[in-house]
């Protein structure tokens, strides 16, 4: 039994899974920029995140809703407007270098349309349900500071997006990093200057550092627009084919849509559960903005090889490759859980080490006990190094069915486990119960081991073979195994 083991376990890393098309060389080298891309955004994120802490308790308890409720808010249209680089994957994979331009210029017309939208009613809709969420009233007023100030960043990104997907479909992911680098680059210094005042500039506070990462977004989209209208035009037209086309745009809105609305529900569930525990206590509170703040470090590479994942996906079914496509997704997965069981050892190990980041100059002026958020904040690392691996595996099969453009199903799993386990759960322990923050946290781990189970049957079942994103002919295992004899399984 154990040497079966063992023999199945090495044959998962034999040469041919790192060399053969669809293998782990294949997968990482467009998954690293997109992990670095990420990463730059999770550093970003974190000395935001730490600058704030630094300038006071209140400010870093009042950021992690804010920010979840500024994402919830622009979910929809972001990764709808995402889906833009699965449309340009599968082209590609077909070598229609004509079908990417189109597909990237009218994501584009969709993210300008989204982007004139949420100027109006971001700001004015984000201030009214934060000043209604039932916290503190000196937390939910940094809050809405918070929100107001980073309320340009969800139009900018979005246009922006369709433009790197023209690069990450193709896989250029190397490109897409440098671009989000250099935002990066440019928000860290600013969020110093606007939180903690310099060079004539007052301190702002929480204030400032939305205001900075709205300047970094409008930075990275100026030099997203130049990259594409820059390659090369006898290969990628893209200065020739900038009409709107209703056929992409149908397109990008009959698929695209409905993964936007699995993030916007999923993420808004979680926004609501972050309000929730609000009600138990500003120490809570607080213990969850640190933890999930930290927690964004575990989380680096997960959205990275989840996007790799659905672009090698879409590729290969572009070139109808299935026989390739079945075994992307479980090396994508034994990569990921390498660096999610390493971050899970910290998290169990050294978790004071992690929240001391987050210490505040300002402890005097707090009215919390922060010895007490030391502790919460510990009891959900731990948790953390647990709903990890479960948050692992389902972005994993995400992404793999993304690619294929399955994603009305995901939907219904979205929505089912997030609004029927996790909404209702955690009403009862708030509201009722008035559980601890270690029971709320259980309960979050067993809704995602839920999603996470849902989402991998989905996968199994193969139900995304039959679906057709660009019009490509019918695929066929034989014809496949004919023209492709090296794609035979091991």
């Amino acid at each position: 039994m154990l040497r079966q083991l063992f023999t199945r376990f090495t044959g998962c890393f034999s040469r041919r899974q790192f060399l053969e098309p669809g293998g782990y060389r294949e997968i990482w080298r467009i998954a690293w920029p997109l992990v670095v891309l990420n990463a730059s955004n999770t550093v970003m994120m974190i000395t935001n995140r730490v600058f704030i802490a630094r300038s006071s308790p209140e400010e870093i308890a009042a950021a992690m809703p804010a920010g979840q409720m500024f994402f919830t808010l622009m979910a929809f249209f972001l990764i709808t407007t995402g889906f833009t680089a699965t449309i340009v994957a599968q082209f590609h994979g077909h070598r229609d270098g004509i079908g990417c331009v189109k597909a990237a210029w009218n994501g584009f017309y969709f993210g300008a349309a989204v982007a004139a939208l949420l100027a109006f009613a971001l700001p004015a809709a984000g201030y009214w349900i934060i000043m209604h969420n039932g916290h503190d009233p000196v937390i939910a007023l940094q809050e809405a500071d918070y929100f107001v100030a980073m309320a340009p960043c969800a139009g900018l990104t979005c246009m922006e997006t369709a433009f790197l997907s023209f690069f990450t479909g193709r896989g250029k992911t190397a490109l897409v990093a440098g671009i989000k680098i250099i935002g990066c680059i440019v928000c860290i210094p600013m969020n110093y200057l606007l939180i903690f005042g310099g060079f004539g500039l007052p301190a702002l506070g929480i204030l400032g550092a939305g205001l900075a990462n709205s300047f970094a977004n409008l930075c990275t989209f100026a030099i997203a627009l130049s990259f594409f209208l820059l390659v090369r035009q006898s290969e990628f037209p893209t200065r020739s084919y900038k009409a709107f086309d209703r056929v992409f745009i149908r397109r990008l809105l009959r698929f695209g849509m409905p993964a936007g609305f699995q993030t916007f529900l999923r993420n808004a569930a979680f926004a609501v559960v972050v309000m929730m525990i609000g009600h138990l206590g500003n120490e809570e509170l607080t213990a969850t903005s640190i933890a999930l703040s930290i927690n964004m470090i575990g989380n680096m590479p997960m959205i990275g090889l989840m996007d790799a994942t659905s672009v090698v996906t879409g590729q290969f079914i572009g070139q109808r490759r299935l026989l390739v496509v079945e075994r992307i997704s479980g090396r994508s997965w034994r990569m990921l859980m390498c660096w999610t069981l390493s971050m899970g050892l910290l998290y169990w190990l050294a978790p004071e080490f992690l929240i001391r980041l987050f210490g505040s100059r300002n402890t005097a002026s707090a009215s919390m006990d922060m010895s007490q958020v030391t502790d919460y904040a510990v009891t959900i690392l731990r948790f953390a190094a647990v709903f990890n691996i479960l948050d692992a595996t389902r972005f994993i099969a995400m992404g793999s069915l993304r690619g294929a453009g399955d994603t009305t199903v995901p939907l219904w799993i979205g929505m089912a486990t997030s609004w029927l386990i996790q909404i209702p759960g955690t009403v009862l322990l708030v509201y009722v119960y008035r559980a601890s923050i270690g029971a709320v946290w259980a309960l979050i781990t067993f809704y995602i081991a839920v999603d996470a189970a849902l989402m991998v049957w989905r996968r199994r079942s193969g139900a995304w073979k039959k679906i057709n994103l660009i019009g490509l002919p019918p695929a066929s295992p034989a014809a496949e195994l004919r023209e492709h004899p090296e794609d035979a399984s091991a």
